[in-house]
């Protein structure tokens, strides 16, 4: 798998990349104060603007840069048509931003011709992403025997139309595949690797701002949502305990000088990874609802959310995140309906995977961006393929838990 080259530090701080990526409308903020109160809602910045920081980053001229981006929601449709035309041969789509290219995992002849008819660059591939789900599906049912070991993880990975299983180097992964039923033919779809590290979760009223949980320590506020007439922060909820009191980190206030944020009304866990903070005096936050923080005075502006990150994301787009101790960091989507185990044996299914970012301890819980929409709530990082890949809550499972009543929130209309 070739992983992008990280994102400088250096040039996160200087606000490079805290701009419109995958068509992010970016906004200039006032500097902060003590009080969450006094901040003021910017206006937007344009597009140009965006491919500037881009084209600084990437070293790249601006104008190729803007042409990339503008045209980013052009390979997203080609990517997911051909997919969808494939049908039951699908075996996967991932797009190349800076190349203005669409490719596709082919598994025949007619699939090849197809792909070249349609734009695409075909890539032969063994196995359709069903034969491949249904691997991913036997590791699923073996997790819930308590057969896969702490700090694992596995998925689909699309590109390399392998199913990935990376277990700690003290595990025999191979007595663990035998037990969870993968043998003869259906060995060869697994990559099977082994890492010295851990599966970890980062414990740190806007996306990115950090909150202070008793006993805990830092998390970061994610999206905020709305069910009625009540407004819910999203969180991590390996962060928080039901009725946990939440506040800011840094002792700051709204603009009534109310330290509270709220309590954790929600809390879904292990096989999903989210809690809700019911919002005592939601428009007393200020900025809040369609803002997520970034470092220095950005903010990244969000409308909607990924209703379904399988059929909505295309592999390589660029994906943000935001968290308290790591601030702004943007990365590419790499993966939907991942599981993984954490430190105390759990297991949490259907995550999303972001590729190319160093989450940091704290930064659990903070909002994640894909395009102009929420795609969820950071809750950990796993090894993947020998690269620290971050995982993501996806905002869709909580709109589907509550049937479709839960929307995400912005206060600026």
């Amino acid at each position: 798998m070739n992983v992008p080259r990280k994102v400088p530090r250096k040039a996160l701080a200087k606000g490079a990349v805290a701009v419109l990526l995958a068509g992010l409308a970016m906004a200039p903020g006032v500097a902060p104060s003590s009080a969450a109160g006094s901040l003021a809602l910017p206006a937007p910045f344009g597009p140009q603007t965006a491919a500037r920081a881009v084209a600084a980053q990437l070293g790249l001229p601006e104008g190729e840069v803007a042409q990339r981006l503008a045209a980013q929601d052009g390979l997203s449709a080609t990517a997911k048509a051909f997919e969808g035309g494939q049908g039951a041969k699908a075996a996967g789509v991932w797009a190349d931003v800076m190349r203005g290219e669409v490719h596709a995992n082919v598994v025949d002849d007619e699939g090849e011709r197809a792909a070249k008819a349609a734009g695409v660059v075909p890539q032969r591939a063994a196995y359709t992403t069903t034969a491949l789900k249904e691997v991913q599906a036997r590791l699923d049912a073996a997790s819930t025997r308590g057969l896969i070991p702490r700090d694992s993880s596995w998925g689909v990975d699309t590109q390399a139309n392998r199913v990935r299983l990376e277990v700690p180097a003290s595990a025999d992964g191979e007595a663990l595949l035998r037990e969870a039923g993968v043998t003869g033919e259906e060995r060869g779809k697994v990559a099977l690797s082994t890492h010295q590290g851990t599966a970890n979760h980062q414990t740190g009223l806007v996306g990115g701002d950090g909150l202070s949980i008793p006993g805990r320590g830092l998390c970061s506020a994610g999206i905020m949502l709305q069910k009625g007439g009540d407004t819910y922060l999203a969180t991590a909820a390996h962060c928080v305990d039901t009725g946990t009191e939440v506040r800011r980190n840094d002792g700051s206030t709204d603009r009534n000088g109310n330290g509270l944020i709220g309590r954790v009304a929600v809390r879904q866990y292990p096989t999903s990874d989210y809690a809700l903070i019911k919002v005592d005096h939601p428009r007393d936050w200020s900025p809040s609802g369609g803002l997520a923080k970034s470092e220095g005075p950005w903010f990244n502006i969000y409308s909607g959310y990924v209703a379904n990150p399988a059929t909505d994301m295309v592999g390589n787009l660029y994906t943000c995140i935001s968290g308290a101790a790591g601030g702004w960091q943007c990365g590419t989507y790499f993966a939907s309906g991942w599981s993984f185990t954490n430190g105390d044996g759990t297991t949490t299914s259907g995550v999303v995977v972001v590729r190319d970012v160093a989450t940091q301890g704290g930064d659990s819980g903070g909002a994640v961006l894909y395009g102009t929409k929420a795609a969820g709530t950071l809750i950990g990082s796993a090894i993947v393929n020998g690269n620290q890949m971050s995982t993501v809550q996806p905002i869709s499972r909580i709109v589907q838990d509550f049937d479709g009543a839960m929307t995400p929130v912005d206060w600026r209309t």
